[in-house]
């Protein structure tokens, strides 16, 4: 796990994060108008805080409970982790990742207790045979614990909670478990109590379960040290691309609020503004920087009512072709057809579709060297596959 947490403050590229990061925050943005100013926030990997506080304090009651004699409600805040919940501040907290591309499932947990949390085991209700020794029996335990792919389905029903199980590897101990889905996150929670837990314990369990929820974050990824997913609560999507790939923290396009961009992604750093070079207002700084072994990702919401093909069940080589109603091969990457103004050196398609209740348009344009190359060139179809959006 990496040991340095570290604060950027470029304005046009995004390094690769460790696990969980908090890309930019953007002001509200209205159909039809232009597109807000981006603030530049934290970027951080694991361990130690810089200049952000792991609880704030809050003085609000616990639910409907105070909290025990000698300790307060904390509200648990981090970059380590995409939620937040309120805890007694007389009980720990541990939060720990498990991520490698080795790995078909990765996963995040943050461990509330009301003993020390000494170990970043992967303990858990039904898992190991005296898993329960480090908290004793007197225990009681919250995890919320995240399992993620890059590019699963996005979305799900909130369950639960159900009731208490006997934990089946730790006599006397029970537990119940609820998920969770808010935006593009997904997660569950589980209630661990040992066979001598006290009542006031065992609501105070109860109530930081029922307290979480997803951290005031627009953006954040998840990487297994080789690829990487971000997640936009803002704009309802997630994408997945290789993890020395650059997002631009800020649009490249600034002066279009319809369509308006949601995601500009390329293999060099994205420098925002100049002029349109083309009648789709792809702008001359990005397209200047584009080299002959780079690929850029341009991805606009379109709004309604614009008769978009739909997504094609695996994205290649195409055009638009018959009014925008379907796709048609082409593999050449000339897209001239309804424009006059190719780019010398670059190949690039102009696609429009509809997914999710949602319409589109993305431009994929690719250098001459990456084109050639039938391997390079797939990662950046691969990345259009990745797409995942939510309804409005």
């Amino acid at each position: 796990m990496p040991d340095l947490k570290t604060r950027f403050r470029g304005a046009d590229r995004i390094p690769a994060p460790h696990l969980w990061t908090d890309i930019t925050r953007r002001e509200p943005r209205s159909q039809g108008r232009q597109i807000g100013p981006v603030r530049r926030i934290l970027v951080v990997t694991f361990a130690f805080t810089i200049g952000l506080a792991g609880v704030i304090v809050v003085m609000h009651a616990f639910g409907s409970r105070e909290p025990q004699v000698g300790s307060t409600i904390v509200t648990f805040a981090s970059p380590e982790a995409p939620w937040t919940f309120e805890h007694p501040s007389a009980w720990s907290v541990r939060t720990a990742g498990r991520a490698n591309p080795a790995f078909r499932v990765n996963t995040l947990r943050s461990t509330v207790a009301n003993v020390p949390v000494a170990s970043d085991e992967q303990y858990g209700p039904n898992s190991t045979a005296n898993a329960t020794s480090l908290f004793g029996d007197t225990g009681a335990v919250v995890l919320i614990e995240r399992f993620w792919a890059h590019a699963a389905p996005l979305g799900g029903d909130d369950q639960g909670p159900g009731p208490f199980a006997e934990d089946a590897q730790n006599p006397g101990w029970t537990f119940r478990e609820r998920a969770r889905c808010d935006g593009t996150l997904c997660f569950h929670v589980i209630e661990w109590l040992g066979p001598d837990v006290s009542d006031v314990d065992r609501a105070a369990a109860a109530d930081i379960a029922e307290s979480v929820r997803l951290a005031n974050v627009e953006r954040w990824t998840e990487t297994d040290g080789v690829r990487t997913t971000l997640h936009d609560e803002n704009d309802l999507f997630t994408v997945t691309y290789p993890d020395d790939w650059l997002v631009s923290g800020q649009p490249i396009q600034p002066n279009v609020s319809s369509p308006f961009e949601i995601l500009a992604l390329a293999t060099y750093p994205l420098r925002p503004g100049g002029e349109a070079v083309i009648d789709f207002q792809l702008p001359s700084n990005a397209v200047e920087d584009l080299g002959p072994d780079d690929i850029l990702i341009w991805l606009n919401d379109a709004g309604e009512g614009r008769d978009m093909p739909p997504r094609p069940s695996a994205f290649g080589p195409t055009t638009p072709c018959e009014n925008w109603s379907r796709l048609c091969p082409d593999p050449q990457g000339d897209w001239m057809r309804g424009f006059d103004q190719p780019i010398p050196g670059i190949h690039g398609w102009w696609l429009g579709f509809h997914d999710a209740g949602r319409e589109f348009y993305v431009f994929l344009g690719m250098g001459e060297q990456a084109y050639a190359d039938p391997a390079r060139a797939q990662l950046a179809w691969d990345v259009l596959d990745s797409l995942r959006f939510l309804p409005r």
